[in-house]
């Protein structure tokens, strides 16, 4: 059986692979183009723009979410998004000078929190079910590895809620860390979803779940012909991640499923990188791909560390409806 280490790694630089390979056809890229370009696309290669190896927010976000998790040894609301707003703005946790690739609702999300960090409990839920929510998720899950279940569950909820504050985003991203947590513990491929889904408990969250159960089934068509071209809905990139990950039996072939489905290309790969990631480790990543992706030496030492977070704990959050809320200046 694989080390937890082993696993965390390949979930962190599986998101770093998936979200290089994808960054240079996301846009006007169709699947077909794609796919007559894959011996070009597998190498991290077809635009200048971003250079070979090089990651966009998926990542950036990410790391920004490791450093405060290990930094605080918990979860911290203000610093996370203090890091979120210092990568947009200032280029943190970037290789370029500010933050590239961010979304519509992410970008919503960091300039309100500028202006007023705290979110009142009488604020109402945004409409965004943006992918933006899970494609960061893996350090949060990681940290929470020696964790309960619960723990687990609350901390990806809190991390949705960060820029994407509704209740189909909570549930899916719920689900997103769900499956992420069985696989870091060594959980086979058959009956994942349901396991994860399982593991959901919040009633808003399963009943949204409930609803869009459906749309699973289009996770077992192997062709995968109803998933291609897709955009940026976090449904749709779980279960292009989910198709990758029980579709094909080695990182590298879902991976390259996953870029020949087309669409929002960088984060659906993300997506599967962490699960694929974590359920085949690092060492069955290519080393071309995780030698070569950028930093890809802190993204290891970030892993090893997370799994070393001995007593992880919500340390305070900037949601008044939430039981560890706490104002800005106030430390737990």
């Amino acid at each position: 059986m694989l080390a937890a280490r082993d696993r965390a790694r390949g979930a962190m630089i599986g998101l770093a692979v998936g979200d290089a390979l994808g960054a240079p056809i996301e846009f006007g890229y169709t699947s077909t183009m794609i796919r007559e370009k894959m011996d070009i696309v597998r190498h991290f290669h077809d635009n200048i723009m971003p250079p070979k190896g090089v990651w966009t927010d998926d990542t950036s976000m990410a790391l920004c979410l490791a450093d405060s998790l290990l930094e605080k040894q918990g979860y911290d609301s203000y610093d996370i998004m203090d890091k979120f707003a210092a990568w947009e703005f200032s280029g943190y946790r970037s290789y370029y000078p500010m933050g590239y690739g961010v979304g519509m609702q992410t970008d919503i999300a960091i300039t309100a929190y500028t202006e007023n960090p705290i979110l009142k409990k009488d604020e109402p839920e945004t409409e965004s079910i943006a992918n933006g929510c899970i494609m960061r998720l893996a350090p949060v899950v990681i940290a929470n590895i020696k964790n309960t279940k619960k723990n687990v569950i609350r901390s990806a909820r809190l991390s949705c809620r960060e820029t994407h504050n509704s209740t189909g985003a909570m549930a899916i991203t719920e689900l997103m860390a769900a499956t992420l947590y069985l696989i870091l513990k060594g959980e086979p491929k058959d009956c994942l979803l349901e396991k994860a889904k399982n593991m959901i408990k919040d009633e808003p969250s399963k009943a949204f779940l409930k609803s869009i159960d459906d749309s699973h089934s289009r996770i077992f068509d192997r062709k995968g012909d109803s998933l291609r071209d897709l955009g940026g809905y976090a449904l749709d990139s779980y279960d292009i991640a989910m198709w990758g990950l029980i579709n094909f039996d080695s990182f590298l072939y879902g991976m390259l499923g996953v870029l020949g489905l087309g669409g929002d290309a960088d984060t659906n790969a993300a997506i599967y990188g962490q699960l694929a990631g974590a359920y085949y480790g690092y060492d069955l990543i290519p080393d071309e791909w995780k030698n070569e992706v950028y930093l890809a030496e802190d993204i290891k030492k970030l892993a090893d560390n997370l799994c070393e977070i001995k007593k992880y704990k919500i340390l305070r959050t900037r949601f008044e409806d939430d039981d560890s809320f706490k104002a800005k200046g106030k430390q737990s």
